[in-house]
């Protein structure tokens, strides 16, 4: 018999051994594996690189280990502040760079999510002013940075001794590769990246410029880049400004306003009486819901789908094939915002707890739980920004 994907046996065998790692892991503090996981799914993201211009040479003229851990850490943490403001995720410290994605970019439509891309970057330049100041405060000299950005399909793992989401694959390389391209507090983008943004109604907002190529022999020096940057029209960019504005505002309100049956939810239960009970409590109010008794389907089809097709994922802890542990670590790396209700009929709080750390205890509930209880918790984990 032939198998691909998550029925491949490869993929249970490593989902076990990344069961058995967060265990490990977390019972012996002096237990370190380096591994990662694919997941065996590929999805086409945003992934962006900043890095420090001569990072080595700049921290050898600097005297003390404290000031190089400053050096360091104001500017990683700035850029991680940004990152994080603009919806996206730090995948790994590169020592003198942050490589990131936006998550969202998975959906080729929302143009908010690409936007997100451009602004975060250019956000970055302008806080080169604050950076300086920063720097200068603390003795320390000014630093240049470039940021690169790409677009393309990838593939997902996650660390088993962190479950920290990875991505590997020619989009991720090529973004790091051209980052040189760029001169000193410079944005570029790929030319895959360009050609996705020129089809979006926000591209006039914003002014590229292909870079001229190299002629040596560098299949890196000649790969099509485009720098980014802010029109120049200063009017122009106020009106833009307001324009965005007004969007989030309505984007809030539209949220607010939303009907039940705007959301769907995704239900996982191994045991079929309770899964009715469940599907019939929640569809009563209107939301769309998807239901499997079975943690291996329901993570296929949720991969299967657009990672940010479901508001909400309910799902038991204690399952057979994928436990809700394991299960909710996956969705994760599809959907690092994927918002997730655990259902346990055992005291289950610390266990979980213990391993995500990022879970609040509101987001696990003891059954059986009264139908009002649980449709209003739904109710607020949902309508929550």
């Amino acid at each position: 018999m032939n198998y691909t994907g998550f029925d491949s046996p490869i993929y249970y065998q490593s989902m076990n051994q990344l069961d058995k790692n967060m265990v490990e892991n977390r019972s012996n503090s002096n237990f370190n594996i380096e591994q990662v996981i694919f997941v065996n799914c590929a999805h086409n993201y945003c992934v962006c690189f900043v890095n420090i211009v001569d990072s080595t040479k700049n921290t050898c003229d600097i005297n003390g280990s404290d000031k190089i851990k400053e050096y360091y850490s104001i500017f990683l943490n700035t850029m991680s502040s940004i990152i994080k403001r603009h919806h996206g995720k730090v995948i790994k410290n590169s020592g003198d760079g942050l490589l990131y994605y936006l998550p969202k970019t998975v959906d080729s439509k929302n143009e908010l999510a690409f936007q997100d891309v451009l602004d975060c970057g250019l956000a970055m330049i302008e806080a080169k002013k604050s950076i300086t100041l920063n720097f200068s405060q603390k003795g320390l000299s000014s630093i240049c940075y470039r940021i690169s950005a790409n677009y393309g399909k990838v593939e997902l793992a996650v660390s088993a001794n962190s479950l920290n989401v990875d991505l590997f694959g020619p989009p991720v390389n090529i973004c790091s590769k051209i980052n040189h391209l760029a001169s000193a507090n410079e944005m570029i983008i790929s030319n895959d990246l360009f050609k996705v943004l020129e089809t979006t109604s926000f591209y006039q907002e914003y002014s590229f410029k292909a870079l001229e190529k190299n002629t040596n022999e560098d299949i890196v020096s000649n790969y099509v880049a485009y720098s980014v940057n802010p029109i120049g029209d200063s009017n122009r960019r106020k009106e833009i400004e307001d324009k965005r504005n007004r969007i989030f505002i309505e984007s809030q309100k539209d949220h607010r306003n939303m009907n039940n049956s705007s959301f769907n939810i995704l239900l996982i239960d191994d045991d079929e009486d309770i899964l009715f009970v469940f599907n019939s409590i929640i569809s009563s109010e209107g939301y769309n819901v998807t239901s499997f008794s079975s943690s291996s389907n329901a993570l296929v089809h949720f991969s299967e789908k657009n990672p940010y097709f479901y508001h909400l994922v309910i799902m038991d802890i204690r399952m057979p094939e994928l436990n809700g542990i394991k299960l909710y670590s996956q969705l994760k790396v599809l959907n690092p915002d994927i918002k997730v209700l655990f259902l346990s009929a055992l005291n289950a709080l610390d266990e979980v707890l213990c391993i995500f750390p990022e879970i609040k205890h509101s987001e696990i509930i003891r059954k059986p739980i009264e139908p009002d209880a649980l449709l209003c918790i739904i109710r607020s984990i949902l309508y929550r920004d």
